[in-house]
């Protein structure tokens, strides 16, 4: 069920971004943008009570305000610190609700914004390792990385059978391969466990779209952050097969920085400036 809507969500986001893919990844970031402080309005405007939030502020005001002009008065002073708390918290009760129900929404564009602009395809001659994960010992299976023309090894693979420490609290069950990028392209990493083969999508070069640095075998949250790649196959030992992409950062006007910055930088701005038509009360 998880893998279906990870891919509708992913196929979704590809055709929407499909005419901004011309301009780059700071365009691609507004339009998300603007989409998201749409949602993030309409949300307040059908949850939250405008008047209600515009009431505390001016009642927290007030009593700072008090606590300010009567600071002879203990009594005043004490009585206007508290109900200055009280709200407070009730500003903070009256906007918890709304963004509660915002983050369901939400959290897809954030997942969709995270693997196309958090990290980058491998450059060429760049270093990197893979990680599979298994679900038994490793000693008892024929583990084996088929040759590629895109990459090549730089270490003999290090296979993994240990407790992660003296408590035995969880038994680390993996094969670790330093590999080295030779040629560009799109291309998979196959290994070979007994006598099943098994892929991981790699990107080397340059490249526009979503990136996974996760394969998983069964569909769960974790596939949901991941929602690239299809599932390993239930039959196989292999739990995961991860690689770190690099970092990327967005470019504008000279700047670079994370794509999450930006983001919260335009969104902020946005919501601003279209929140009294939206008749909505922060």
């Amino acid at each position: 069920m998880i893998q279906t809507i990870n891919y509708f969500i992913t196929g979704i986001f590809d055709i929407l971004l499909y005419p901004f893919g011309f301009l780059g990844d700071f365009w691609e970031l507004l339009f998300l943008s603007i989409v998201v402080s749409l949602i993030v309005l309409l949300i307040f405007k059908w949850v939250s009570s405008p008047k209600k939030i515009k009431d505390t502020k001016n009642k927290i005001k007030s009593n700072i305000l008090a606590i300010r002009l009567y600071k002879d008065f203990w009594k005043v002073i004490t009585a206007s610190f508290f109900k200055s708390l009280f709200y407070t918290f009730k500003y903070f009760l009256l906007n918890f609700g709304p963004v509660l129900i915002l983050l369901p929404f939400l959290l897809p564009f954030f997942v969709q914004m995270d693997i196309r602009y958090g990290m980058r395809a491998y450059e060429n001659d760049e270093v990197f390792v893979v990680k599979a994960k298994f679900n038994s010992n490793v000693y008892d299976l024929d583990i084996k990385m088929l040759d590629n023309d895109n990459f090549k090894p730089v270490l003999n693979p290090v296979f993994i059978n240990a407790y992660e420490d003296e408590e035995h609290t969880r038994l680390i069950q993996e094969v670790n391969w330093k590999l080295k990028t030779i040629k560009n392209g799109i291309t998979d990493i196959q290994l070979k466990v007994n006598d099943r083969i098994l892929s991981k999508n790699l990107v080397i070069g340059k490249y526009h779209g979503a990136l996974s640095n996760k394969k998983l075998r069964k569909s769960s949250i974790g596939h949901f952050i991941y929602p690239v790649e299809n599932l390993l196959a239930e039959s196989d030992q292999v739990e995961a097969v991860m690689i770190q992409y690099p970092a990327k950062s967005i470019s504008f006007l000279g700047i670079r920085t994370h794509w999450l910055v930006y983001h919260l930088i335009l969104v902020v701005i946005i919501v601003l400036a279209l929140r009294k038509r939206f008749g909505v009360e922060f």
